[in-house]
């Protein structure tokens, strides 16, 4: 897997740093054993024959501008006056961000300006939130009544009825500094008055019924795992998920936050850095436009870890080339202090999953020892990428990571392990896109993740599980029946249904370094075009530990199919009676329509309950089972991340 865009300069720096190496150097950095050893290699011949190969490394301007954060208020106003609040909405986010740290001012009148735009959303928690800012940002005192007047009427929206009459009496204080003429002002204040007496005597009237307002706000995440599911492990397999009991269709498995994640680069100036989620109301690093965040908390929490490191250096990054892979394996170290991985350094080596199930999801341990297939690198790969970790080790140095102005060779080794951790273990964050509202809408890739519990999910070509994300957290649901004591296995490439076995096998080898051996694989099932419709795959009923394929030709005249596992017979008439039982086609429409009307839940209940009937009398693979699984995975990723593209 390439670990650099083919468009960045990190190749041609790579062409030189090559060229300097000698064939006898190339087949002594082939004999190192460590990683400690490959960066330490690649940092002399660095120091030694081209020591400008960095050059361009520097923090880069901030892209902060009073003048454009003006256009972009004025665009905003404008946009604002024809009632087009969306609009609006996305200039004074533009403004926002461009906006320099020092014109405190500036920033607390395009926040009120965005409050308004807010408020005809609808969007009143995040309206007063915006005139909280504004208002300790040092809004204009002249002018904060009509802060306090949208702020009362956003919490009479919310009906907050006390706090919109403390905001009225705040109001009427704040008319006694306002710039208004004398008769403006005296009408304001006459206007507010009777407002404030109207609310007295509504709140009086209905006191007692009156109960304390809560305000929307983010839950908490309470991060789940299927009490059932356990982690086995063999010298083949290494740890895998298990199951020891029964598992239906559509039931929550496993809820999880990443050890760390990244906003992939075409995304970073509309998602969130710090959570993934998508932007609506824009929050800023007070430093460069070069990232984005969904809300305060956000900005607090990146800004006062990874993001201060990262902060002016992106644009370099993503110029070099730098992918996913490398942003990934560098948050994971941005996210915590040097001295975090000082104090870890002689611990990392003898770490066992024992010690390591029980730790926090943030804690590096809890990943350090994830598969890198290091002995199936070749020596030029390997070379390549400890020049890319010597990279990034460069950019930390340049920063205020490193107490001291210099390398420190066990952090490069860190970043170069983390590479290799994150290319086969990473998951791809997702979000459901559309044009229209009508239009199916396809995944994209808005970042990647680590995720410590689901990474230890084996891959299978027919998997028992989907995944979707709601922000950076995953949540993973079943897709089929899962017997006690089944492997729970995901997907790392291709559905059967969609390829055939050499395509997947090609793909995950190359990609995975593995064959793959699932069911599906080793059977070699016909993906969903191959599926013969006029053959039923009936199950033995002879008896319950059986559960053989009985294949019945619909042209057939038997009335009975004999086991050749058993020995038993199964009443074939009986079987189809159970299965005009399940009414396919009705029940599909069912769903489908809930499906169309925005029902979600209900529709994946009833996917389930067909394919919960269906497997009382029929053995996979068959077309009406993974139509039924396409359903379920499609109304779970109505849950998660989700856009529609507007006018």
């Amino acid at each position: 897997m390439e670990i650099c865009e083919s468009q960045g300069f990190f190749h041609q720096n790579y062409d030189r740093f090559r060229a300097t190496i000698s064939e006898c150097e190339f087949r002594s950095f082939s004999q190192l054993e460590t990683d400690k050893q490959r960066i330490k290699f690649v940092n002399k011949v660095i120091a030694e024959r081209c020591d400008d190969l960095w050059k361009s490394a520097r923090r880069s301007e901030s892209g902060k501008s009073l003048s454009t954060a003006l256009e972009q208020k004025t665009l905003g106003n404008q946009e604002f006056q024809y009632e087009k609040w969306n609009d609006a909405l996305m200039f004074y986010n533009s403004a926002i961000l461009r906006v320099p740290f020092n014109n405190v001012t500036e920033k607390s009148i395009i926040l009120a300006n965005r409050s308004a735009a807010l408020f005809h959303l609808n969007k009143y928690e995040e309206a007063l939130q915006d005139i909280n800012l504004s208002i300790d940002h040092d809004y204009p005192k002249e002018m904060k009544y009509k802060l306090m007047d949208r702020k009362a009427r956003c919490y009479f929206a919310l009906k907050d009825l006390p706090s919109s009459l403390e905001c009225y009496r705040e109001m009427l204080t704040a008319l006694d500094y306002s710039d208004l003429c004398p008769d403006k002002r005296n009408k304001m204040i006459k206007e507010t008055t009777k407002k404030l007496s109207e609310l007295e005597v509504h709140i009086a009237n209905v006191k007692k019924y009156l109960e304390p307002v809560r305000h929307c706000s983010m839950r908490k995440f309470v991060p789940h795992i299927e009490k059932s599911v356990y982690f086995d492990c063999t010298e083949q397999e290494g740890r895998f998920a298990c199951t020891n009991s029964d598992l239906r269709p559509n039931q929550l498995v496993l809820k999880e936050l990443p050890h760390a994640s990244v906003v992939a680069r075409e995304y970073s100036s509309t998602h969130c850095d710090n959570c993934c989620s998508r932007v609506t109301v824009l929050f800023c690093c007070p430093n460069c436009v070069d990232v984005v965040f969904c809300s305060p908390d956000c900005q607090r929490t990146a800004c006062s870890s990874f993001h201060r490191y990262e902060c002016g250096f992106l644009q370099f990054l993503w110029k070099s080339g730098a992918n996913v892979v490398c942003m990934l394996a560098l948050r994971i170290v941005t996210q915590k202090s040097v001295e975090y991985f000082y104090d870890l350094e002689e611990e990392l080596e003898q770490l066992t999953s024992d010690k390591t199930d029980g730790l926090p999801y943030d804690d590096y341990r809890r990943v350090f020892n994830f598969v890198t297939h290091s002995e199936q690198r070749d020596t030029e790969d390997y070379l390549k990428w400890t020049l890319m970790a010597a990279l990034l080790n460069t950019v930390l140095k340049l920063t205020v990571f490193y107490k001291t102005n210099t390398l420190d060779t066990y952090i490069g080794a860190i970043l170069l392990h983390n590479m290799q951790i994150v290319t086969y273990n990473s998951h791809e964050i997702s979000e459901l896109q559309r044009r229209k509202p009508q239009d199916p809408g396809y995944s994209a890739c808005i970042g990647a993740g680590l995720y410590p519990t689901l990474v230890l999910f084996n891959h299978s070509c027919d998997p028992g599980i989907t995944r979707y994300f709601i922000g950076n957290a995953v949540y993973v649901r079943t897709v089929k029946n899962i017997p006690a004591g089944s492997v729970l296995a995901e997907n790392y490439g291709q559905l059967f249904a969609r390829s055939n076995l050499r395509e997947r096998r090609n793909s995950l080898k190359s990609t995975y370094k593995f064959v793959c051996g699932c069911q599906a694989c080793e059977e070699n099932w016909p993906t969903m075009d191959e599926m013969n419709v006029n053959l039923v795959r009936f199950k033995c009923a002879g008896s319950e530990e059986c559960n053989n394929v009985l294949i019945y030709s619909e042209h057939s005249q038997q009335d009975a199919l004999k086991c050749e596992k058993c020995g038993m017979l199964t009443d074939v008439n009986q079987s189809f009676e159970l299965l005009k039982k399940v009414d396919m086609f009705k029940r599909f429409t069912e769903a489908s329509n809930l499906y169309q009307q925005g029902e979600f839940d209900r529709a994946l209940s009833r996917y389930a309950a067909i394919m919960g009937s269906l497997d009382q009398v029929l053995v996979r693979p068959y077309r009406e089972y993974h139509i039924c699984q396409q359903g379920i995975r499609r109304c779970s990723l109505e849950l998660g991340n989700k856009y529609t593209e507007q006018k």
